[in-house]
């Protein structure tokens, strides 16, 4: 599955407003749940922040991967964040996370929420990647960088 078919212009957040990881997780469900009416806001974040409980999903880099699954949700969903001052998301390295990318995949699904853990995590292992997002003046341009690094793998 290719980011493009899961990532949605509207779904990026190029510069999030949240200084802390529960504020984080709020503005992406706030997010989805206006473009997809279904998916209730105060749901998505309970669901998040359960998963971050488990584990932090900041992992290194200035990235985390935040996910969960949704029993009303019937496609996987990904939301993607920058946050150019970046937040304590109890990463690995403790350093400030600035890239997120959240996704939402139906309960029952299990393998294409590891295929595209797996996707990410290999993209974003990419310091130059990192620091194109970094640098990018607009939705328009980071969507652009984020089907055009997919398209390598």
């Amino acid at each position: 599955m290719k980011i493009a078919e899961s990532l949605k212009k509207e779904c990026i957040l190029p510069d999030l407003e949240a200084r802390n990881k529960v504020d984080c997780l709020m503005e992406f469900a706030s997010c989805i749940s206006s473009h997809l009416p279904g998916l209730a806001k105060d749901e998505v974040a309970h669901l998040l922040l359960d998963r971050e409980k488990l584990g932090s999903t900041g992992i290194q880099d200035g990235v985390a991967i935040p996910h969960a699954k949704i029993k009303s949700l019937d496609h996987l969903v990904l939301l993607f964040g920058r946050s150019l001052t970046g937040i304590d998301f109890q990463s690995f390295d403790n350093k400030p996370t600035h890239l997120f990318f959240v996704l939402l995949v139906p309960e029952e699904t299990t393998r294409e929420h590891l295929k595209m853990l797996a996707r990410l995590s290999r993209m974003l292992k990419k310091a130059p990647l990192r620091e194109k997002l970094l640098q990018a003046k607009n939705v328009k341009e980071i969507y652009e960088i984020l089907c055009e690094e997919d398209k390598k793998l």
